[in-house]
């Protein structure tokens, strides 16, 4: 192995390394000492790294950042593929898959909350509205009925499905509207396109 690749290779590491003790114990009830023993290197090694704790920490966030604004990530790739509002059941599913695929990165975004204050994910928020807006223009999404917004409608659904899929995913409270994880898309499906008003007779 080359240097340039043990260099990475220890990078890494330490970055999957912090990674579950952050989640398992916290940021300020892990030590670098810990991190360093997980994965393998010397304690000096992670500081040819990372300035400080909280620069692993920070970097570790943007590693996920970066796969999570990844053109090819699911739910990218459902609203560049398909056009809304038809594509609310595809909106679901691609939800589900990414709260599976991030679960760490979400987790540690409440580690950040707890832990510093939101001090650093801002970046997942940042410029939501005009990133949503670019999609939509993107795939040709017209206007909504009753001069309801494109783009407020758009992050209501899909931070919609991002609240029950963390919850039955993360938070372990599984089954909690009672139907299988695909019957909950179709209501909300549902219930985005048509309302909970009754019918009228």
């Amino acid at each position: 192995m080359t240097k340039t690749a043990r260099r990475t290779d220890n990078r890494d590491r330490i970055l999957k390394a912090a990674c579950a003790l952050f989640l398992k114990q916290g940021f300020n009830g892990t030590s670098t000492r810990e991190i360093a023993d997980k994965a393998g290197v010397s304690l000096g090694n992670i500081y040819n790294h990372f300035s400080t704790k909280e620069d692993l920490f920070v970097s570790l966030l943007k590693e996920y950042e970066a796969d999570y604004f990844n053109h090819d990530q699911p739910l990218a790739r459902t609203l560049a593929m398909t056009r809304f509002p038809e594509n609310l059941e595809a909106i679901g599913e691609a939800s589900k898959e990414v709260v599976e695929r991030f679960s760490d990165y979400i987790l540690l975004t409440y580690v950040d909350v707890v832990e510093f204050d939101a001090k650093h994910i801002g970046k997942l928020f940042q410029n939501m509205r005009e990133r949503y807006s670019a999609v939509l223009k993107a795939n040709g999404t017209g206007p909504l009925r009753e001069g309801v917004d494109p783009a407020g409608a758009l992050m209501m659904v899909v931070w919609g499905y991002f609240n029950y899929f963390i919850m039955e995913k993360l938070f372990k409270v599984q089954n909690h509207y009672g139907m299988k994880d695909a019957d909950v898309v179709k209501l909300f499906a549902r219930v985005y396109r048509r309302g909970i008003e009754p019918d009228k007779k």
